[in-house]
């Protein structure tokens, strides 16, 4: 159950930050993207997505320090976003650098997202945690 919530997680980021860059992308070129090409940056997109929930299982590894899970996550990350590149033509447009800032943009702020639901969720067990107490 806890893989098929991280690959619906990472699907839905996927392809909200996709079609937030396809569309800046076709705002700044002036350009326009037929069907075909939205739906294979889509299928792009949520097999990226796909991949990138399975691969934030690795937080669930107790024995690695967060640090490494973290910097082995972001180079995963960073190779499939480049795989995906590749097949989605994502560096014809912007280039590869284009392609890297966005990439650690929307890693950031999920992180920061994560970070901010996470407290959250802290602080409602501790709250309960306290009233058991009482």
């Amino acid at each position: 159950m806890r893989v098929l919530r991280m690959m619906i997680i990472g699907i839905l980021i996927s392809l909200s930050s996709s079609y937030t860059l396809v569309t800046l992308s076709l705002i700044s070129n002036h350009g326009m993207a037929s069907g075909p090409e939205l739906l294979e940056q889509i299928i792009i997109a949520a097999i990226l997505g796909t991949v990138i929930g399975i691969l934030s299982l690795i937080f669930e590894i107790e024995r690695l320090l967060f640090s490494i899970q973290l910097i082995l996550h972001f180079i995963a990350v960073t190779l499939c976003v480049m795989i995906a590149g590749y097949f989605g033509r994502w560096f014809e447009h912007g280039g590869i650098m284009y392609v890297l800032v966005s990439e650690i943009i929307i890693y950031f702020i999920v992180w920061c997202v994560l970070y901010v639901l996470q407290k959250s969720d802290i602080e409602k067990i501790n709250h309960v945690i306290q009233k058991r107490k009482e």
